[in-house]
This record gives structure tokens, sequence and C-alpha cells, in this order.
């Protein structure tokens, strides 16, 4: 299928971003190298299958605490866990423990593969892991976004979660198959149906935020904005949030930094407080 150039811009986040895509992955590994080296035994990759890439990079506060998970963006086929996992530290000074999901990256991985291994992984950290966390919150940015929802509000098994924050994520797939995202995933549009949240049935998933950069492009907004109506319809208690000053690539930073307007969506969802309405 030919590839549709406005289609393209729209889904390239870095057409309208403050630094161009590198910039910000190289930020992202610095950033989570450094909470590496603060943290040192108290933050390692443990497995969560058999594959070389099926591991979680986690910090553990307590068994009962309060559990944050994130899945990595990269439009499925860049980044990893290892360079997604700055937020362990504040985590565990705000009495929570922290796991970053790694998966198998396309074309190496399909995207139904990708979708397994996630699944896999949170299954595992609330069922295997040593763990009894008070209260779980899945996050994802971008591709992890789309990766969330497929893990929570998208699951036909649905998982032990008390909250979700979608940022910037894709939720129907088929736009992507006219774009060069396409090229290592190889989606028809049959596929991108089957593996878009857009387009399955809604799981009980009790607070739901997706949340988008005002610094982003039409089509990132629009489909976080047409997903949380989507939820809001089948009963969900989903919400819309637009953060001034942050593009598609530097919304993550806030994730659970007080006083942001991320930080206080994200915190109250870990501590069982109830979010305002936007």
């Amino acid at each position: 299928m030919s590839v549709d150039p406005v289609l393209d811009r729209e889904y390239s986040p870095s057409s309208v971003s403050k630094h161009p895509a590198p910039w910000y992955i190289q930020e992202y590994g610095r950033r989570s190298n450094e909470v590496a080296a603060r943290l040192g035994a108290r933050m390692a990759r443990v497995a969560y299958g058999n594959g070389s890439d099926e591991y979680v990079v986690m910090a553990r506060h307590a068994t009962s605490s309060p559990l944050l998970v994130f899945i990595h963006g990269g439009y499925w086929r860049a980044l990893s866990a290892d360079e997604c996992s700055m937020w362990a530290a504040d985590a565990l000074e705000m009495g929570v423990s922290f796991a970053s999901i790694n998966y198998t990256l396309a074309p190496v991985a399909t995207l139904e593969r990708i979708v397994a291994q996630c699944r896999d992984a949170v299954s595992w950290l609330l069922n295997d892991a040593g763990l009894e966390p008070s209260r779980v919150v899945i996050a994802g940015s971008s591709a992890g976004g789309h990766l969330a929802a497929m893990v929570t509000t998208a699951n036909p098994r649905p998982v032990h979660c008390d909250g979700v924050v979608l940022l910037s994520g894709v939720f129907d797939l088929r736009p992507l198959v006219s774009t060069t995202v396409n090229e290592p995933l190889s989606l028809t549009v049959p596929d991108a149906v089957r593996l878009s949240p857009a387009h399955q049935r809604v799981s009980p998933i009790p607070q739901v935020h997706t949340v988008v950069g005002a610094e982003e492009t039409e089509a990132f907004k629009g489909q976080s904005r047409e997903y949380r109506d989507k939820l809001a319809t089948a009963g969900v208690d989903a919400q819309h949030h637009e953060v001034d000053g942050r593009d598609h690539f530097d919304l993550i930073y806030d994730l659970i930094t007080p006083g942001t307007t991320l930080g206080d969506i994200t915190i109250p969802l870990l501590t069982g407080a109830r979010t305002g309405k936007t």
C-alpha cells in the first residue's frame, strides 16, 4: 500500500516537537542511566518469560506497596525498558514499586507477539513476581499507550488494575497502514482492526486517563479524545487531558512529578485519592 504523505506527517511526532526524536531517545537513556547508577542493586532486570527480550526493569519498595507499571513507546520498533526507567528512584521515594516492561521490537516480532508479551509481563508482575501491591497503575506512552490499552481496557482477560494512564497513544491503527510507520509492522487493514483498542470490546477498569501534549499533531490529539469517548460510552470513568507546553516526547517526564498536570493525574491513582475531572 502506498504512503499517504499527509497521514505520514500527522503520525510523525517529531514533525511538531521541540527536538528531533533521536535527541529525546538519548535524553531518556541519560536520565534512566543516572537513576540506575543511583539505585544500584535496588533496580534490576527480572525475566518474565524465556526470551532474551522478555524482562522488566524493576525497583521494589515493599511487597504491599503500590505498583507503577510503564510500557515504553518507540513505534514498536525502538527504545527499551532500560531507557525508560527514569521514574524508578522517584517512585521508591514515594513508597511505590516500579516496573518498566521490555518487549521484542518489530520487525523481529509481530505486533501481535508484542501485545502478547506485554500481557504476559503484566500477568507475571501481578501473579508471580512476589508482590501483593495495594494498588496497580499501568501507564504507557505513544506505542506504549497502545500496548497499555491492549493490556487493560481492551484485554479480554481483564487484569487487576486500579488506574490506567494512556499518553499520546494510537488506539485505531488503521491510519498507520498508509504510513512509513507500517514498514516494520507489515499490517494489513484487517490486522490493524484486530489489534486496535478502538475496535475491541471494553474491559472494566476503574479509572482511565488519556493524556496528550498541547504541542502534538491533531492526529494524536484526536486518537486520545476518541478513545476516551469510546471508554466513557462503555461506562468507564475516563477523562481526557491536554497538557500545555508539552509535546509527544517530553510529556512523560512529569509522570509522577507532584504539582504537574500529569503527576497530579498519576499520583492520586497510586495513592487512592480521586483526581479532578477536566
